[in-house]
Formats: structure tokens, C-alpha cells, sequence
């Protein structure tokens, strides 16, 4: 274990990693083939654009096998939908039913 963690594996606590990241679907400008000098451009709609946000946590503890607990999301762009996670949720849902301690308050 790294030098700064000497503490979290005597106490056998848990370290836990979090990250979160995002993608849209929407595609891009199309073209296709065409005489030389003249490229097309199709028209593609944005109809139907999809955004996915990914979040994950790793979980570590010294003599237990890691854990990797992920959520993701879809955003269509619907009235009153979320359009990422928010932080208590996103702790609420992962810590529910894996077996790990909810975090101690900061």
C-alpha cells in the first residue's frame, strides 16, 4: 500500500474511488461520396439526442476482494427529467445494498 495509506488498512477501512463522465449521442455532420470538388453534405436530424452520464466508484479494503459499483443515466431532454446525478443521490444508490458502510459525514 502507498505511504498515505498505512492508516485506512490499520483501521481496515474502505478506499473508495469516484469518478463520473458524460457522452452525447448526437451525430455529426454526414457526407458521402462525390465528383471531385464538390463534397455533399447529408442532412442529418438531431432528432432523438441522447446524453449518457456514467458514475462509478472502486472500492478497496485490505483482505476483501474489490468492489466496482457503476450507475448510469439517460437524459432525452423530457420535461423534469435530470439531467446528471446529483451527489446525494448518487451516494444513496450506490452504498444501498452492496454490503459497504454509507460514508462518514465529512
Amino acid at each position: 500500500m502507498a505511504g498515505g495509506k498505512r492508516v485506512a488498512a490499520r483501521a481496515t477501512a474502505w478506499i473508495v474511488f469516484a469518478d463520473e463522465c458524460g457522452q452525447t449521442l448526437k451525430t455529426h455532420k454526414a457526407t458521402t461520396w462525390a465528383p471531385k470538388g464538390r463534397t455533399p453534405v447529408v442532412k442529418v436530424t438531431a432528432k432523438g439526442t441522447v446524453r449518457v452520464s456514467v458514475a462509478g466508484l472502486c472500492c478497496y479494503r485490505p483482505g476483501e476482494r474489490s468492489r466496482l459499483i457503476y450507475r448510469t443515466l439517460t437524459y432525452r431532454g423530457r420535461k423534469g427529467e435530470p439531467k446528471g446525478f446529483r451527489e446525494p443521490e448518487l451516494i444513496d444508490g450506490h452504498f444501498t445494498g452492496t454490503g459497504l458502510p454509507p460514508p462518514a459525514p465529512p
